[in-house]
């Protein structure tokens, strides 16, 4: 059977999930990556942004003035976010290295359904890190709203659903796991700090940081989030972040659909 013929069979949503399933029990079963997770916000927010707070006390955003924590907050979240796209990486690499992709393609597993039961596992460990996040944030009164925030975790999703189809779409052109590694070393650092994550962006700013963050989808992503979480509600920041999640969902789908699948391993 070709793969033109048996990527139109389809299990349905039933496929979602399976394969979410799947990506549940291999979460839950990595104690090394959940400590690393754990020791994230730890690190990120109880040493980095605390410590920042003792020199940036406040910051004007939008038209209001908030204590530096409360605005950096969002920022890590975002941290956390950009990360998890190495676990969409690292599990569909996985799937490709061992046939296990065309194997779930010749059994009725859509592109899309694809997709989305793949996004399952970055999708805990966000919530696992915001979670933590969260609590650190009411101790130290690094939150504005929590109502707000809660609502903004919906941007947040979304927003990493971009992120995992990014992970996704990367592991079909490489082979290994140290190219991962090498792609995330490389993209990681200039996504997250070309955006106004843990600093605001003024008319003083270089040009070069000022074009990257034009660039960077983060940018509009964190936007998004922000104008949520500070109760400014600019509709058109969260527009622009749910079609860029959007155009990428389709891309990714279009370069499963073509992919050649093996269902040997490599």
């Amino acid at each position: 059977m070709n793969p033109s013929q048996f990527r139109n069979q389809s299990l349905g949503l039933q496929s979602i999930k399976i394969i979410a399933s799947n990506e549940w029990r291999a979460f839950k079963h990595n104690k090394g990556l959940l400590l690393s997770m754990l020791m994230q916000p730890l690190i990120t927010y109880g040493l980095l942004v605390m410590s920042l707070k003792e020199n940036l006390s406040t910051v004007n955003y939008g038209g209001l003035t908030i204590p530096y924590n409360q605005y950096a907050l969002t920022g890590v979240l975002t941290f956390f976010m950009t990360t998890q796209m190495s676990q969409a990486m690292y599990r569909a690499t996985v799937d490709k290295e061992y046939g296990l992709l065309a194997i779930k393609f010749t059994n009725g597993v859509q592109p899309w359904h694809y997709i989305t039961g793949m996004s399952f596992f970055p999708m805990i460990g966000l919530v696992f890190q915001s979670t933590i996040l969260l609590i650190l944030g009411l101790f130290t009164g690094g939150i504005y709203n929590i109502g707000l925030l809660l609502l903004s975790f919906l941007i947040l999703l979304i927003s990493l659903e971009f992120w995992s189809s990014l992970g996704i779409i990367i592991s079909t052109r490489i082979s290994s796991y140290e190219q991962r590694d090498v792609v995330m070393t490389l993209l990681f650092s200039p996504v997250s700090y070309a955006a106004p994550t843990l600093y605001v962006f003024n008319s003083h700013s270089p040009i070069i940081i000022k074009i990257l963050s034009a660039i960077n989808p983060l940018s509009y992503q964190l936007k998004a989030i922000r104008t949520v979480a500070f109760g400014i509600f600019n509709w058109a920041d969260v527009l622009i972040a749910v079609m860029i999640t959007l155009l990428i969902l389709i891309v990714a789908q279009l370069i499963l659909k073509r992919m050649p699948l093996s269902l040997s391993e490599r």
